[in-house]
């Protein structure tokens, strides 16, 4: 199997991520380590790695090509029969591949396995545990998995969960724009089942300098996204429920199957806010500090969305 370690600038937890890849109990496996073009040590402690452990292979792009385009860079060079991403910030405990690897070996019909996440601080303390629930997606009918990933207020972890490589194969992979973790997510629930494991077997780190933390203007995300500039800054929510409705017209589905899918998203508008995140991306596109100003807002009015913590 193989996991997809996309970093830029990533000397502070880099070599810890990847050293929770390289203990763990499942050796069967290669990291893929794609370095945005860093500036800092990264290429210094990447090749240190490489040239310790065979089992970590290093790429380098000459530019910063933006999240998206890295993130698929780790994909498009790995080998596994079975693949997830690790960011550079994160940590795995030493069974985690073992424990996803032997629930999809088990489970032929599901494409995605994740654990509940612990959430660790700087110095790597756990001060908070989160449950998806992703295994509300774990039943045979596609448009109830669906709904469960669509529907349902919930954090994107599971995006970093291990992926069977064939349901990956056409897939959106990591998109190009503000929202693409979810998306990609309810196309594996088109795909095929997806399993929770109760252990706690990722660790998350919650620190200033993470995306959520430094990208809040619509402008800042796009490009963190892809950073050619070549994309204009659309209204993302309204962009995802597109390709919702894309997806729903794209996957392998019976006829019922499609009107159900349909019908969840005739719902999606009303549920998460999202009628009122599609006002404000409108208006984010003449103050695009808007997002982040609403999202703080939400934050200390209603408290922060379930994996989420405010700023």
């Amino acid at each position: 199997m193989s996991i997809g370690l996309p970093v830029f600038n990533g000397e502070n937890f880099l070599e810890d991520a990847a050293r929770s890849v390289l203990a763990q109990t499942f050796d069967d496996l290669e990291l893929v380590i794609c370095d945005n073009a860093s500036t800092d040590r990264t290429g210094e402690i990447a090749r240190d790695l490489a040239a310790s452990d065979p089992r970590v292979r290093y790429f380098r792009n000459e530019r910063n090509l933006g999240a998206a385009p890295n993130y698929n860079r780790t994909w498009h060079e790995s080998r596994g029969e079975y693949f997830k991403w690790l960011s550079h910030d994160d940590r795995l405990t030493p069974t985690y591949v073992e424990a996803t690897v032997t629930a999809l070996d088990a489970a032929p019909d599901a494409v995605l396995c994740n654990s509940v996440v612990d959430y660790i601080d700087e110095h790597g303390i756990v001060f908070a545990t989160y449950d998806s629930d992703l295994g509300a997606a774990s039943g045979p009918d596609p448009a109830a998995r669906f709904a469960a990933m669509v529907l349902r207020s919930h954090s994107c972890v599971d995006f970093f969960g291990m992926t069977r490589r064939r349901a990956m194969e056409g897939s959106l992979l990591h998109a190009s724009f503000h929202g693409a973790d979810r998306a990609f997510l309810a196309q594996m629930a088109l795909r095929g089942r997806l399993l929770q494991l109760p252990e706690h077997l990722v660790q998350m780190r919650e620190h200033r300098q993470r995306y959520t933390r430094q990208q809040a203007d619509a402008r800042a995300r796009a490009l963190w996204h892809d950073s050619s500039g070549r994309k204009p800054v659309a209204l993302p929510t309204l962009n995802l429920y597109h390709e919702y409705m894309r997806l729903v017209r794209a996957e392998s589905l019976t006829p019922s199957q499609r009107r159900r899918c349909y019908r969840v998203l005739a719902q999606w508008w009303w549920v998460n806010w999202n009628l009122v995140r599609v006002g404000t991306d409108a208006i984010a596109l003449l103050a695009p500090g808007v997002v982040g100003r609403a999202e703080r807002l939400k934050a200390r009015l209603f408290g922060a969305a379930p994996g989420h913590f405010a700023n």
